[in-house]
């Protein structure tokens, strides 16, 4: 739904000259745990005999091969991601019991809530960029209003492509114009901040609010 460090021999832009920010959401904005999905659709399946918590996670999650990567690339809806795990696993529940699964597993962090704001204060823009799906997203929505603080959304299941994949990068140029390394990306996973970096986006691995503040202070510092 849009609401709409450079490596090698060229050497990145001073963090000064960053005009724009880019977040991923999960794990990020709102810590999540999606583990407890898997336990939960066990309890409800009519075939235990064959499958375990464990298997049903890693069917859904696995980060190649899993199910959630056709859903999260808009390839299939909703109810057509919920009818083959609920055909595979005998599941003894209806779409809306399943929503009521799916969707409940996130948190705020306030402290990151926080950081987004004061950014807002200063007059950064501010993208989200997430694999994210349907449910999920529309959920968020309506629990959560810091992602309306956001300027444009770049979502996965609407463009069609996942991070790592070149190609949800480049959607951020296409909503601003800015130079590759005048923006700043904020993710919790290395390979898809190591993916931003090798197409020339600065940016940082998340692993807490401190660190993102630190960041955050050095970049806002070097404007004045």
């Amino acid at each position: 739904m849009v609401k709409a460090i450079a490596t090698g021999m060229r050497r990145p832009r001073c963090l000064s000259m960053i005009k724009l920010f880019v977040f991923d959401l999960g794990n990020v904005i709102l810590p999540f745990e999606h583990r407890q999905i898997a336990t939960k659709l066990y309890e409800k399946s009519r075939d235990k005999a064959r499958f375990a918590s464990d298997e049903i996670f890693t069917f859904m999650f696995e980060k190649d091969n899993g199910l959630i990567n056709d859903y999260e690339t808009g390839q299939m809806s909703s109810e057509e991601f919920f009818g083959q795990l609920k055909e595979r696993y005998k599941l003894d529940m209806t779409f809306e019991k399943f929503r009521d699964i799916w969707n409940p597993i996130f948190q705020e962090n306030r402290e990151v809530n926080d950081a987004i704001l004061y950014l807002k204060s200063k007059g950064y823009p501010i993208f989200l960029l997430s694999n994210t799906n349907e449910l999920h997203f529309s959920y968020i929505i309506e629990q959560y209003p810091i992602v309306h603080v956001l300027d444009e959304w770049i979502l996965s299941f609407e463009a069609g492509v996942k991070k790592p994949e070149k190609r949800i990068y480049e959607i951020i140029f296409e909503m601003m114009d800015v130079d590759k390394d005048e923006v700043f990306y904020i993710d919790d996973i290395e390979r898809y901040v190591e993916a931003a970096k090798k197409y020339g986006i600065q940016g940082m691995v998340f692993k807490d609010a401190r660190g993102l503040w630190k960041a955050i202070d050095e970049i806002v510092k070097g404007e004045r």
